[in-house]
């Protein structure tokens, strides 16, 4: 039996959707073009440069989350440091410290983005920038997806082509060109070995990521504040006449400049690169607006 599982119920959606309707936290969250919102099997996730800022779910018929503590942490409090005396921290006020709520998101992403490296904040620029990416952080198994760990089995984007006999979900790595998964002096590149295990759970689990990734489109199209994300691709995600999963995954190399890109320290491994992936190596030095074999063109 699969463990690959993808979507929240209606209920949960009609609940999200009451909540959007009062003009609250959580429609200043779904109107937030920084922000990505993932569907996981029964919760969603919040994230913005490639951490979870919020893990939402429903509990009986109320909305209930977790963040991280330095999520909430006041960037900007005006007493940013603690006396301590004899070995104890005085802190006499937690709320100078903390927000209390999700009413100041501004704030919620200021302080996340202290947390945020090169290659995360990367690669949110990518699926940011392209309106048919549906997922991020992928996970394989249960128990990754329960605990939130990062693993080794973990693609970074999946996102939504069309193709002539329908719609096909394609998955991408992304790595930083400083990477060092994408050199070895032999013939084994450590990022090549890492995609054929990609390969082959994707092939391995066809049926349950189609079942997953019909139900993702079905919840993304149907919450007020999501579903104008993906505008360009809505009548083709509600009709999805056939839908597919591409099971070889996609490369994605960024953060070189053309000194980097042209030097003879990287072109023996570009090289190797290319030999295996062909056109499923996508090369850009900037994170942003890089669309070039990812973007749905309609």
């Amino acid at each position: 039996m699969s463990q690959f599982q993808r979507g929240v119920s209606a209920k949960f959606v009609a609940r999200l959707n009451v909540e959007y309707g009062k003009g609250g936290w959580w429609k200043t969250i779904a109107d937030d073009r920084d922000l990505f919102i993932a569907i996981r099997k029964d919760y969603i996730n919040v994230y913005l440069n490639g951490s979870s800022l919020l893990k939402l779910w429903l509990e009986g018929d109320g909305l209930v989350g977790e963040t991280h503590y330095k999520y909430l942490l006041i960037p900007e409090t005006s007493r940013p440091y603690v006396k301590v005396v004899g070995g104890r921290a005085l802190i006499e006020s937690h709320a100078d410290l903390f927000q209390p709520d999700l009413s100041n998101l501004q704030a919620l992403k200021r302080a996340a983005n202290t947390y945020s490296g090169g290659e995360k904040s990367g690669v949110h620029q990518i699926v940011m920038g392209n309106p048919n990416v549906i997922d991020v952080e992928i996970a394989f198994g249960a128990e990754s997806e329960r605990t939130g760990s990062i693993t080794a089995n973990r693609i970074d984007f999946a996102a939504l082509r069309q193709q002539p006999a329908g719609l096909e979900v394609v998955f991408y790595e992304a790595k930083q060109f400083s990477s060092k998964e994408l050199r070895a002096s032999g013939a084994s590149v450590p990022v090549l070995d890492q995609l054929r295990r990609y390969d082959s759970f994707l092939r391995n689990e066809q049926l349950a990521l189609t079942n997953s990734y019909r139900t993702v489109c079905e919840n993304l199209i149907a919450l007020d504040g999501v579903r104008e994300r993906y505008t360009s691709m809505q009548a083709l995600m509600r009709d999805q006449p056939k839908f597919a999963i591409q099971s070889e995954v996609r490369l994605v190399v960024f953060g070189f400049d053309n000194d980097q890109k042209n030097g003879a320290n990287w072109s023996g491994h570009r090289d190797k690169l290319k030999a295996v992936l062909g056109d499923k190596l996508l090369l850009k030095g900037d994170a942003k607006d890089f669309t070039n074999g990812i973007r749905h063109m309609p």
